[in-house]
Order: C-alpha cells, then structure tokens, then sequence
C-alpha cells in the first residue's frame, strides 16, 4: 500500500482539525478553554523538547502547569487578579534554583522554563480572551464572528505564503532565518489574509470598516512574524519541526506560529480603540 503524501496528509489534517477549532471558538466558553489547553499544553512540550535540542534543561512539567494554569485562570478570574496570579507563576518558574538538590537547574533553565510560558501559555491565551472580548458582551455572536475571521485570515496569510512563495518566490529576505520564505510568499500572504479579514467585516458588520484596516496589519504582518519567530527558534536548535504531533504540518508551534503573535497583537489592538461596536 502506497504511503500517503505529504501534500494529502497537509489536506486531511486541515479537512479534520479546521472546523473542529472553528466551532470551539464559535462555542467559546468551557469547549475552548479545553481545546486550547490541550493545544497550548502540547505546544509547551514541544517548546521545551526544542529547548532541550540547545543542550537547555527546562523544568518540563512545570512549564507545562504553568500553562495550563494560566488558561484556567483567564477562565475564572478577572484582569486585576490575573496579575497575581502571573507573578506567582513566574516565581513558581524560578523556585527549582532555590532547591538544593537540583543544582544543576541554574538561571539559563529557569529562564528557559520561562520562555516556554510566556511564548505559548501566556501569548496563546489571548486567543480566549479576544473570543470573550467585553465589547461585544451585547452580542450574541459578535466575537464569536470577529474570532472565526482572524482564525480564518491566520489561515488564509498560511496558505498564500506557503504556495505563492512556492510558485513565484525568487528573493529570500531570510536565508539564515527561514531559507524558504519569499518576498513573494511575505506580499501574498498578507494580500490574502486582508482579503479575508476586509471580507468578513464587510460580511459580518462585527466591526466597523476603518477598524478592519488596523486589523488587517495585524493579521497580515503578526501571523508572518510568528512564523519567523518559530523558525528562528527551531533553526537555533538544529531541527526542521517542532514535532511530528499533526501530520503533514509537523508540530503544534509550526501550524499556530502565527496565531501566537496575532491573538495578542489583536487584543492589544482592539482594547486601544475608543469604540469598536459600529
């Protein structure tokens, strides 16, 4: 029996775990809470597993606690008390140096440890909280909508990046970065994303049109970026994926690069307007 494609196990993966994340941030509340700690958890273990490639030694479980935590906590409890519970986790992070009989956990682990959080638990948390967005508290399916069309434009800037850079790509602005993204795939990409985001604006009336430019920055720029970031850290270590957890895409951190720079990008942007609603 012949063994499936690369290309074909890209198209089943997305064909099966595509709308299962869409209808979790359709549905929102306690469905996404888990769906992101199964993916942000994950994410966690792949991140220290890269670490560990640098000759790092994070505190695997810790981090990954650390995490899921995090994600809970935006569950349960409001801005002001969120801060506390940020700086006991960052302290929990730091703690194994105190302790004598892990002597080898110095600064650089913890610090690593650190880094784990903050770049997946922390950042991939605000995906939650720009689905719960209290602007639209009012709406039924306002930031249900606004969440599925920055989802959707990640997608899109991923897709358009990936085959244009493939078909008409010639210059590499990154070669010791990321040897294969293009000036090509970078334009095309971020074209397509704010296609789709202008679209569902337009579609949807969620948001008011000039707002929808802003957020076409940052989807467009923040999922490449992401990506860049992803690619910088996997390059530092040695390795081509982070995992083989999702097949044809390899790891959690290769597909959701870019949805850990946006989600917050577009949190920070949101909360900086003075009235979102039209």
């Amino acid at each position: 029996m012949a063994k499936p494609s690369e290309k074909s196990l890209r198209v089943f993966s997305a064909a099966v775990f595509g709308p299962i994340l869409l209808a979790l941030f359709w549905f929102g509340g306690i469905p996404l809470i888990v769906g992101l700690c199964l993916m942000l958890g994950g994410g966690t273990w792949e991140f220290y597993r890269i670490e560990k490639q640098k000759g790092l030694r994070p505190w695997t479980w810790l981090g990954i606690a650390a995490s899921l935590t995090w994600c809970l906590a935006i569950l349960r409890y409001q801005s002001g008390t969120l801060f506390v519970v940020l700086g006991m986790l960052f302290v929990v992070c730091f703690a194994p140096i105190l302790v004598k009989r892990l002597e080898t956990f110095r600064v650089r682990h913890a610090f690593s440890t650190l880094k784990g959080f903050l770049y997946v638990g922390f950042l991939g948390s605000f995906a939650y909280l720009v689905r719960n967005f209290p602007e639209f508290e009012g709406s039924e399916f306002g930031a249900a909508l606004l969440s599925v069309t920055i989802l959707a434009g990640i997608w899109a800037t991923d897709i358009a990046a990936y085959f244009l850079g493939r078909w008409f790509g010639k210059h590499r602005p990154f070669p010791t970065i990321s040897p294969g993204k293009t000036e090509a795939g970078f334009v095309g990409g971020f074209l397509a994303g704010a296609a789709v985001v202008m679209a569902g604006s337009l579609v949807f009336d969620v948001i008011p049109l000039g707002v929808s430019f802003g957020l076409v920055a940052v989807v467009g720029f923040g999922s490449q970026v992401g990506d860049l970031f992803e690619s910088m850290i996997k390059r530092e270590a040695g390795i081509k994926d982070s995992s083989r957890l999702i097949p044809g895409h390899g790891g959690i951190l290769d597909r959701f690069d870019g949805f850990l720079f946006v989600f917050p990008l577009a949190y920070l942007y949101l909360s900086l307007l003075p009235k979102l609603t039209p």
